[in-house]
Order: structure tokens, then C-alpha cells, then sequence
């Protein structure tokens, strides 16, 4: 299958979406290469590329360099992954499960944003302990500026919003 420059863009990006942690280069390699959705060079070249562009960024696990979704990538991601082939986005959901199972994840705070319709939005959060979800909230905020608000909100006091959450819910 010929995919173009925008497909393999959007289908590194739904790959690091999709597993809501960060990648290693070699799990990226499992996920894309093995599946021979990607070649290796393809690969990084466009990781490079993306880097460069916003979509992606590094970030240092236990000395490690990984991948990592940045708030504009899932943008892109959500707004065009249909462009994406529904088998390749099986295959990597598919094949990716057990990959994920085997990466050491600790702590993860989640905010995305999702469109209610082309007005309305929602900040879906969570916070997962070894991929277990502690909070999983959907909160309607309206605007998209107000669900970002909440995302980047989250994002930033999640650990001091889930003692308020689970003090409340124990009284």
C-alpha cells in the first residue's frame, strides 16, 4: 500500500496517541516497522521531521530517549486520523496492546480535548497507575478555550485535584 507524506505523519502520531505513553524508539520500531506498515528510515526521518515541526517531542525516561505526543500532534491526530487506513489503524491497535503491556509504566496524567460537535467541547482527564485508571473525568467545558483551560489545568495539579476528589468522595 502507497501511503503518503501526510499518512505516515498522521500514522506515527496516532501510534503515540493511541497508547498514551511515551515510546521508545524500539517500541515504535515494533509497533510500525515490524508490522510492515513502516520501514525503519521512513520512519525516523518523518519522527525527525515531526520533531522539528512541533508534533513531537523527546523526553528522557530512566536515561532513555523517548517519544512523545505533543499538544498540537493530537490535534492533527483528531481532527484528520480518518485519513489513516482503517487496517493500518487496526493493525497498530491491534499489535500495539501487547507491546504497551510490556512497556514499565508508572504515573500517567491524561487531558485531551474532545469535540462534543463543531461548538461544543469536553475535557476528558485521567490518571492511571501501570495503565490502571485511578480518575477517568469528562467534564463538558463548552468552548474549546475552556476545555483547554481544564486539559492544561488538570495536567499541571492532577495529584492535588485527585486528594480533594477522593476526600470528598470518603466524607
Amino acid at each position: 500500500m502507497h501511503l503518503n507524506d501526510v499518512q505516515i505523519r498522521l500514522i506515527i502520531l496516532y501510534a503515540l496517541k493511541s497508547f498514551r505513553v511515551s515510546m521508545s524508539v524500539e517500541n515504535l520500531q515494533e509497533v510500525l516497522v515490524q508490522t510492515q506498515i513502516l520501514d525503519y528510515f521512513t520512519m525516523m526521518d518523518f519522527v525527525f521531521d515531526m520533531q522539528k515541526m512541533g508534533m513531537i517531542e523527546t523526553v528522557d525516561i530512566e536515561g532513555k530517549k523517548c517519544y512523545d505526543i505533543t499538544e498540537k500532534g493530537e490535534e492533527l491526530t483528531s481532527m484528520f486520523d480518518d485519513k489513516i487506513p482503517l487496517s493500518i489503524r487496526e493493525n497498530i491497535l491491534d499489535y500495539g496492546e501487547a507491546i504497551v503491556k510490556n512497556i514499565g509504566r508508572e504515573h500517567e496524567i491524561v487531558a485531551d480535548i474532545v469535540a462534543v460537535d463543531v461548538r461544543k467541547f469536553l475535557a476528558r482527564c485521567g490518571i492511571y497507575d501501570m495503565g490502571t485508571p485511578l480518575l477517568e473525568i469528562n467534564v463538558f467545558a463548552g468552548s474549546r478555550k475552556n476545555a483547554e483551560e481544564i486539559a492544561a489545568r488538570f495536567k499541571k495539579d492532577a495529584a492535588q485535584l485527585y486528594k480533594i476528589i477522593l476526600e470528598k468522595i470518603i466524607e
